[in-house]
């Protein structure tokens, strides 16, 4: 009676064995993909006592127990074999999904940062204080200057590039409006926009002539242009 408890004992004890495989050795060697734990059967087999080859069935009342009772103590065991393969492929999956959210974290500010250099690359080195301030004084239409106009008569002295005679209409218009302005110290409305008008006749005029014009010469001819709708209308020549 104690050898048939010994026995059944026995096969109530499961065993379970995992192998892992793929992991990381020593020489940086890729993880192989995770596969889920799913945990072996637990089986228990009790052939009776004395039956006939290939009958598992019990032949007395007292095995018909026992293998009862090794059934029971064997779906116990099984079912604690499939709740610790379930805590397991739950904890990869935990570990699955973090690393997945560490990738898109990293993958987003990686895309960023390749985005932010590129917009860098395209505009350009960075402007120095001094070059700034240069450019913000280039931009500023200059006064006109005594040499350029008489501040007493308004009479004004033409570059000689504005003094063609395909200038002349506009220039007598300019000079009029000029005397008056000396005169009154202002314009009205009608007459800043007839400034405007002018001028900008006059500037499409000398763009035309762009290339037949020394640099030099283009340049002081439009910077004059500019200080003459400056003066009249407190804008610039676009």
């Amino acid at each position: 009676m104690k050898r048939m408890w010994l026995f059944v004992a026995l096969l109530a004890c499961p065993v379970l064995t995992m192998v892992e495989g793929g992991a990381p050795d020593g020489g940086g060697t890729p993880r192989a993909p995770y596969q889920p734990a799913v945990a072996a059967p637990s089986a228990t087999v009790y052939a009776g006592g004395g039956g006939w080859p290939g009958y598992s069935g019990a032949s007395t009342v007292a095995g018909s127990a026992m293998q009862g009772m090794s059934q029971v103590i064997s779906a116990a065991g099984q079912y604690n074999l499939n709740t610790s393969a379930a805590a397991i492929n739950m904890t990869q999956a935990d570990s699955n999904a973090m690393q997945n959210q560490v990738q898109a974290v990293n993958t987003f500010w990686e895309m960023r940062n390749i985005g932010r250099a590129q917009r860098a690359a395209e505009r350009g080195p960075n402007l120095t204080p001094e070059q700034i301030a240069r450019i913000a004084r280039d931009g500023v239409p200059r006064a006109l200057t005594p040499s350029q106009m008489d501040p007493v008569s308004g009479r004004l002295n033409w570059p000689g590039a504005l003094q063609e005679a395909s200038f002349e209409t506009e220039r007598g218009q300019l000079d009029q409006l000029f005397s008056k302005w000396a005169k009154y110290g202002s314009l009205d409305y009608s007459e800043q926009s007839q400034v405007r008008e002018t001028v900008d006749t006059m500037f499409d005029g000398l763009k035309a002539q762009i290339r037949q014009i020394p640099p030099q010469v283009y340049a002081a001819s439009r910077s004059f242009l500019q200080s003459l709708v400056y003066a009249a209308t407190r804008t610039t020549l676009q």
